[in-house]
C-alpha cells in the first residue's frame, strides 16, 4: 500500500530508474520420464516505468512513485523471501521491480527458470552471511554453510541478448587455484623431511610451523588413504597438494587454503554443499575437532569470501557529484547492482532475520542488538501464536475422544 509520503529520501545515496516487466513461464518436457524444464520468459514494459531510491537504515532499497511516495520498501528483503520454485512471486516481483538487468521491449527473453532461483539463494546467503556475522551470538555451523556455499558453488551465468556480456556471479580466485593444484611445482623440502616424517608448513591458523605426516601426505595425494573416508575425492586431492605446495600465494588466499584444509583434515572431509540441504559429508564430522582457533580463523574466511561476493557485482555502481544539491550521489545502472549496493551500505548495526513464523519466511530489518524481535509484524506474531494454540486445542480433544 502506498504511504502519503511525498518526495520521498530528497537526500537518499542513490535513485534510479526501470521498468516494469511481463512474464510468462514455458515447460518443456524434454523427455519420457526426465524432470521437466521450466523456462521463463521476460520482456521489458517501457510505458511502465519504476523509480528507485535508497537509504540507509530499515527501508532500504524502495520503490517511489511518480511523485516521490513510498509505494514498496526492503526490496532487497522482499526478493530474498521468495521461496525457490515460486514462479507466481517471483513473477509478482519483477512486474512491481522489474528484471535484475535491463531486457529488450521487443521481444521475449528466455532464461532458464532454475538458474534464477539459484541466483535469489545467492543473494540470499550473502545477506544471511553478513546477518550471521554481526550477529551477537554467532552460529558458526550456519557462518560454515554459507560460506562454503558462496567459496565453493561453481558461478552462475545469465546470458542474455541484451546483455553486452553475460553476468556471471562472483569467480572467487580460490576456485581457479585449486583446479589448477595439480600443475604446482613440488616444493623441495629436502632430507629434513623424511628424517621427521613430515613436512613443515608455513601455517596461518596452527602458526608458525604446522607438522604434517608425509605419509598421510602421500596417501592423500596418491588416493590410497584408508584412514579418512572420502580422501580420495579429487577435490581434497588438490586441496592437500595446494595447501602444502602453494607457498607463495597471498595472505587472504592461504587463509582460505589453511582453513579448508585444516576443517576437512581434522573435522569432515566434505562430499556436497548446496543451500538448500547444507554440507554433506563423507563421514560424520568429528565436531570436538572444530576448535577456537579453526572458529577465528573461519571468521576470517568468511569475511572474506563475503567482500568478494559484495565487490564483484559493484561495478555498475560510479560515483557521481549533483551540482544542484551540491552533494555526492551514486550512479546506478540495474537492479542487480542496487541490491547488493542494499547489501554493501548494510551497517554493522542492523541485519536480516527471517520470521519466525514457518509459514511466513519474510525477511526484515532488526538492530543486532535485538534478540526479541522474532516476528516480521506483530500481526503475524499473533496468527503464528492463534495457530499454535488452534492446534493445542486439536490435539488435546484428540486425546479426550
Amino acid at each position: 500500500m502506498a504511504q502519503n509520503t511525498e518526495n520521498f529520501f530528497e537526500n537518499n545515496l542513490f535513485r534510479f530508474g526501470s521498468c516494469s516487466c511481463d512474464c510468462v513461464e514455458d515447460i518443456i518436457h524434454t523427455a519420457p520420464g526426465k524432470p521437466e524444464k521450466r523456462v521463463l520468459k521476460i520482456q521489458a514494459v517501457p510505458t511502465d516505468t519504476i523509480h528507485f531510491a535508497f537509504a540507509a537504515g530499515d527501508v532500504g532499497l524502495v520503490r517511489l512513485g511518480t511523485k516521490g511516495a513510498l509505494i514498496e520498501k526492503n526490496i532487497l528483503g522482499n526478493l530474498i523471501s521468495i521461496k525457490s520454485g515460486d514462479t507466481a512471486e517471483l513473477f509478482s516481483f519483477f512486474k512491481r521491480n522489474g528484471f535484475f538487468f535491463n531486457v529488450s521491449s521487443t521481444e521475449y527473453e528466455e532464461i532458464d527458470g532454475a538458474l534464477i532461483f539459484e541466483l535469489i539463494s545467492r543473494i540470499r546467503a550473502t545477506v544471511e552471511l553478513m546477518s550471521a556475522l554481526t550477529a551477537i551470538r554467532r552460529d558458526y555451523d550456519r557462518i560454515l554453510h554459507l560460506t562454503l556455499y558462496l567459496l565453493l558453488s561453481e558461478p552462475i551465468a545469465l546470458d542474455l541478448p541484451s546483455l553486452k556480456t553475460p553476468y556471471t556471479t562472483c569467480k572467487h580466485p580460490f576456485l581457479e587455484k585449486i583446479k589448477n593444484a595439480s600443475n604446482l611445482p613440488v616444493v623441495d623440502r629436502g632430507q629434513e623431511s623424511f628424517d621427521k616424517y613430515t613436512y613443515s608448513i608455513c601455517d596461518t591458523i596452527y602458526s608458525p610451523i604446522y607438522e604434517l605426516d608425509i605419509n598421510d601426505y602421500n596417501d592423500i595425494v596418491g588416493g590410497y588413504m584408508k584412514s579418512k573416508i572420502g580422501s580420495d575425492n579429487p577435490y581434497f586431492k588438490n586441496l592437500t597438494l595446494l595447501y602444502c605446495n602453494g607457498i607463495y600465494e597471498d595472505l587472504r588466499l592461504r587463509e582460505i587454503i589453511d582453513f579448508l584444509f585444516h576443517y576437512q583434515y581434522d573435522v569432515g572431509i566434505i562430499k556436497a554443499i548446496d543451500y538448500e540441504n547444507g554440507i554433506e559429508y563423507f563421514t560424520a564430522p568429528d565436531r570436538d575437532n572444530f576448535d577456537k582457533p579453526l572458529k577465528d580463523a573461519l571468521i576470517k574466511v568468511a569475511q572474506i569470501v563475503l567482500g568478494e561476493e559484495v565487490n564483484a557485482n559493484l561495478d555498475g555502481i560510479h560515483p557521481q557529484y549533483d551540482a544542484v544539491k551540491m552533494s555526492p550521489s551514486w550512479n546506478i545502472d540495474t537492479l542487480m547492482a542496487a541490491l547488493y549496493f542494499s547489501i554493501f551500505y548494510m551497517t554493522q548495526s542492523e541485519l536480516y532475520r527471517r520470521c519466525a513464523n514457518p509459514n511466513c519466511g519474510v525477511y526484515f530489518l532488526v538492530r543486532t542488538t535485538s534478540t526479541r524481535k522474532r516476528y516480521c509484524s506483530d500481526e503475524c506474531r499473533n496468527r503464528f501464536q492463534q495457530h499454535k494454540h488452534r492446534q493445542k486445542k486439536r490435539s488435546e480433544l484428540e486425546r479426550l475422544e
